[in-house]
């Protein structure tokens, strides 16, 4: 009888862990990303990226976006409420972070798009992963795309999938929102290892200012 416990008892420990196997705790991610940019930007395009890389480890993302003028790094941690902006500007030769606070981030949730979701039954392969095909709304300007999500692998979200909330699978093709702009990411690629050192942290090089600076900067309000 004793056997037959620790037998079960084995079976599904060897069953939870099969089940947990598609989590990937460490690695990057690689997107391809095309901008959506109003008229009065367009002549601006070359100077956006057509990649995006993520790296990721435990409940932290660091999302790099890197062009011809400056650089920028979204470091994110969603279960301690943390968020952190880091700018590199070389022709101004200032690097600027920015840590959001509480009051931070309840200006910019008011303005987050407003997903509405309807799974489909479509599927296809991105990135070696089966994807779902998902219908998507944005109430708020009711434009309409498309998102395709995998429960094939379950990594921690980032300053692109954000917006899609951890029931529907991991997101490898859907529209992003950007500094305003709404850009179309799509996996190329998921790599397990391990990220650079420091990659969830600023160098004493940048200098900490607030959100309200960097919007007087930018000519806000």
């Amino acid at each position: 009888m004793k056997k037959i416990i620790l037998s079960l008892a084995l079976l599904l420990i060897g069953t939870i862990v099969f089940a947990q196997s598609n989590k990937i705790a460490e690695g990057i991610i690689i997107y391809s990303v095309e901008w959506k940019l109003p008229e009065q930007m367009q002549a601006m395009a070359s100077s956006f990226p057509a990649e995006i890389k993520v790296y990721f480890k435990g409940d932290s993302s660091s999302l790099k976006t890197e062009s011809a003028i400056y650089s920028s790094t979204n470091i994110i941690n969603f279960n301690k409420e943390y968020e952190r902006l880091l700018l590199n500007i070389p022709m101004m030769g200032k690097k600027f972070s920015v840590i959001f606070s509480p009051a931070d981030q309840e200006r910019i949730a008011a303005n987050l798009p407003e997903l509405i979701i309807k799974p489909g039954t479509e599927t296809k392969k991105i990135a070696g992963y089966t994807a779902m095909k998902h219908e998507v709304n944005e109430k708020k300007s009711n434009q309409n795309s498309e998102a395709w999500f995998t429960k094939d692998v379950e990594i921690t979200p980032n300053s692109l999938s954000r917006f899609y909330a951890k029931e529907y699978g991991f997101p490898l093709e859907f529209t992003s929102y950007m500094n305003g702009l709404s850009v179309n990411a799509v996996v190329k690629e998921i790599t397990q290892g391990p990220v650079p050192a420091g990659t969830f942290s600023a160098t004493k090089d940048y200098e900490e200012i607030t959100l309200d600076q960097l919007m007087q900067m930018q000519g806000g309000r």
